[in-house]
């Protein structure tokens, strides 16, 4: 596969947008609230306006364009190809300097299967170095109506995506070095009676021989907080990297806001404890 590095810096050549989106990263406010064994932190990137403030009532979605579709996207963005069913494009509204959207190239509703859930081990594997995340489309998809993974490097993350953190974040990982072991194990995780996919967040780096799978179990979307009005109002929509508690805020009053009892407040009203 063609480096993603190099194609990262070819995009940012050419694509404006990106481009500027890319150099705010490098003044991106950052407020940390220490646990034991592991860190929370909140980060103000006005760039994520687009994903965190998005409508995503049905309606909505269905009188925009999906701008994750090849027709509707610059024409400077490039991709791509993987396995003739994904263009791999970089994200021009990144949380972090290396992150990529992983967008099928079939117009196809934010959903697992078989298949995809085969694809998202494949590109852990050959994405070695990346981590694969996936958000289930009431859980942080801004375009639940596109089936996309994203892919992220690990040095934005100051712990491995596994860490505990209990009382806080709830998830639950898995590690084997054989893909349809892993594979077997998501799909048992994810199996619910009703056959819909439930509330979650995913993620897989495949590092030291293994498949290292974390699922996120989720009770809702967004906190109340985000619907309320007046000064109680934070407009937060955790997607999978908030899920690892990084949450982002594009609204710097809302960065103000977020305390440390707040922030464990949002959390733990989307956080579930078990599938």
């Amino acid at each position: 596969m063609e480096d993603l590095h190099k194609y990262l810096l070819e995009q940012l050549k050419v694509y404006p947008l990106a481009a500027n989106n890319y150099e705010k990263l490098k003044s991106v406010r950052t407020k940390e609230f220490r646990f034991d064994g592991f860190s929370l932190y909140v980060h103000f990137n006005p760039a994520r306006a687009v994903s965190s403030l998005a409508k995503l009532d049905p309606k909505s979605i269905a009188e925009r364009p999906c701008f994750l579709c090849a027709k509707n996207r610059p024409a400077e963005q490039g991709s791509i190809d993987y396995s003739g069913r994904y263009d791999i494009c970089i994200n021009p509204y990144p949380i972090c300097w290396e992150h990529y959207t992983v967008i099928s190239k079939l117009h196809e509703q934010q959903r697992l299967s078989d298949v995809k859930i085969a694809d998202f081990f494949s590109l852990a594997r050959d994405l070695e170095g990346w981590i694969i995340l996936y958000n289930g489309a009431h859980s942080g998809a801004s375009a639940p109506d596109h089936f996309h993974f994203q892919a992220v490097g690990p040095d934005f993350f100051p712990y491995p995506v596994e860490t505990p953190m209990p009382g806080v974040i709830n998830k639950i990982t898995f590690k084997s070095a054989n893909a349809e072991e892993a594979a077997s194990w998501l799909k048992k995780m994810l199996a619910t009676p009703d056959g819909e996919e439930p509330q979650m967040n995913l993620f897989c780096e495949y590092k030291n021989g293994e498949y290292v799978t974390t699922v996120f179990p989720r009770v809702c979307h967004r906190p109340r907080q985000f619907f309320e009005e007046g000064a109680g109002r934070i407009m937060v929509s955790p997607g999978a990297i908030d899920m690892t508690g990084h949450l982002i805020v594009a609204r710097e009053e809302d960065y103000e806001k977020v305390d440390k009892e707040t922030l464990l407040d949002i959390f733990r009203q989307v956080s579930k404890e078990h599938l």
